[in-house]
């Protein structure tokens, strides 16, 4: 994994040239805004920093579940000429995403250097059937980062993911039933 990990990050770097300028500007945008801090959760109520522009992923990190694609998105992050999409857009394989067009993807994508590469994580893009097609049309040399895990090392993760996601569901129709309850004993005793 770590090396699937290294290869990766020097794929990515090695493409785009030039590092990020450490000048006065970029030092006074981290300190006011932040927005270079490598926190990329916390892009989308900024003020857009003078030089950058939101633009579409130049590549896009695919997967299964539970497979490690949130780990690579973490490490590449931390790469001052990377940003990153705060969360998984599912552009691609949502129609109800899809039909908004590519302007509102754009407008989910962080701010962004000329010389960054913005990156985008939506591990459903590798079950998806049209999401090939989309991504396509929408660039051809795109680069795709497909994480993939040995199915029986990923199986007892994600067994206990799903375990204790419906057991959380479960609970919690156990405690709607219990008010329910509460509330027809004390509507019989009126």
């Amino acid at each position: 994994m770590a090396f699937l990990l290294v290869s990766a990050y020097l794929l990515l770097t090695h493409t785009q040239g030039a590092p990020v300028e450490n000048g006065p500007l970029l030092e006074t945008l981290k300190s006011q805004v932040g927005l270079f801090s490598n926190k990329s959760e916390h892009y989308s109520a900024q003020v857009r920093p003078p030089g950058t522009s939101r633009r579409i992923p130049q590549t896009i990190i695919i997967g299964v579940r539970k497979g490690g694609t949130r780990a690579l998105l973490e490490m590449l992050d931390i790469h001052p000429n990377i940003v990153v999409a705060a969360t998984e857009v599912h552009f691609f394989d949502w129609d109800e995403n899809y039909v908004k067009g590519l302007d509102w993807y754009r407008s989910l994508m962080p701010f962004s250097y000329g010389n960054q590469i913005t990156i985008e994580k939506t591990p459903g893009y590798f079950t998806s059937p049209q999401a090939p097609e989309r991504i396509h049309d929408m660039n051809s040399s795109i680069k795709l980062l497909l994480i993939l895990r040995d199915p029986t090392e990923r199986l007892p993760i994600g067994t206990s993911f799903v375990l204790s996601h419906n057991l959380n569901i479960l609970s919690r129709q156990k405690i709607k039933i219990s008010k329910q309850r509460k509330n027809m004993n004390s509507l019989k005793k009126l």
